[in-house]
């Protein structure tokens, strides 16, 4: 099992990146920042990295681009594996479906969006209607460990990440995340 909750925390066993290589193949939910509450979430897929962020929209961004970011801040991130191979997309390629839910977005701030709204449209058009009623990664994941759709967790800048661990995060509110958004869009603005 990757995921488990209580009331308060959820947590994902995870074993070290050990490359970025690791990531060329398949859908990864990504945890940014999981040392702030909350983290950014994020979709890396075929090297390609989407983002909505109170600071700019990153729809098909190089995983390079990404990791570089990562590396010279040393942020601590997590790589979730979906399975993918079941998804409704039809004849359309994921990274076009994918693309749609970002093209047409604007940066987060006085609007009731979040960095997970394209993510849960996404799920909710490939995966099952019951993706709309989300409105935390944690539900997300919980959701999707219940359809099997989680593969590995791998994790990038912990400490602890040197072998397989469990790695917990705290649960959070709406206003958590429209506070961090407002400071983000503060940021941005100045």
């Amino acid at each position: 099992m990757i995921f488990s909750e209580d009331a308060n925390s959820f947590s994902l066993t995870a074993n070290p990146l050990k490359s970025k290589e690791q990531l060329n193949n398949g859908l990864w939910l990504v945890l940014v920042g999981v040392h702030e509450t909350p983290p950014h979430i994020a979709l890396v897929y075929s090297e390609k990295y989407y983002s909505l962020s109170a600071k700019k929209v990153d729809c098909g961004t190089s995983v390079e681009r990404f990791f570089g970011v990562l590396e010279r801040k040393q942020i601590p991130a997590l790589f979730v594996r979906i399975q993918s191979d079941n998804f409704i997309a039809g004849k359309e390629p994921i990274p076009a479906i994918i693309a749609k839910n970002y093209n047409d977005l604007t940066l987060l701030g006085n609007s009731s969006q979040t960095c997970l709204s394209p993510i849960k449209q996404f799920f909710k058009e490939n995966v099952s209607g019951e993706f709309e009623t989300i409105n935390y990664v944690y539900e997300l994941l919980a959701l999707a460990q219940n359809k099997n759709l989680l593969i590995e967790c791998l994790s990038l800048y912990f400490e602890a990440a040197i072998a397989k661990s469990i790695i917990t995060l705290p649960k959070y509110t709406m206003a958590q995340i429209r506070n961090r958004i407002d400071q983000l869009a503060q940021q941005t603005a100045h």
